[in-house]
């Protein structure tokens, strides 16, 4: 119980964080949704906005790590010719799996903004 506690907390803390790219998000949603009024053939499916802002986020994912993406592409190489990760590779994965900076996260959550309002 008490590990479920600390997580709930943990979980509401870092959903704070990403408020303002929810808001935007569901700002132009609703400004899309508007669009019907202009016309019928602006017509749009929640599940469709949700693809674009799958992409969104997975166009700041691979801007905001390039390395990971380089190491998994090294991986697969790897993987072919019967190699073993190198230790620096797997040094980065640790780095990666701690927790983010206030600024980095910031930094994150300002180009998710950017990217689903683009």
């Amino acid at each position: 119980m008490e590990i479920a506690k600390e997580t709930e907390i943990q979980i509401n803390t870092a959903s704070e964080f990403y408020r303002p790219a929810a808001s935007r998000g569901a700002l132009v949603f609703f400004l899309l949704m508007e669009l019907t009024k202009i016309h019928s053939f602006y017509k749009f499916s929640l599940d469709s906005f949700i693809i674009v802002v799958q992409r969104a986020i997975n166009i700041v994912a691979e801007r905001m790590n390039p390395k990971k993406k380089e190491v998994e592409e090294g991986e697969e190489k790897e993987g072919e010719e019967g190699g073993e990760k190198p230790e620096a590779a797997e040094e980065e994965e640790e780095e990666e799996a701690g927790e983010m900076t206030p600024r980095t996260l910031q930094k994150r959550v300002d180009a998710l903004t950017e990217s689903i309002t683009f």
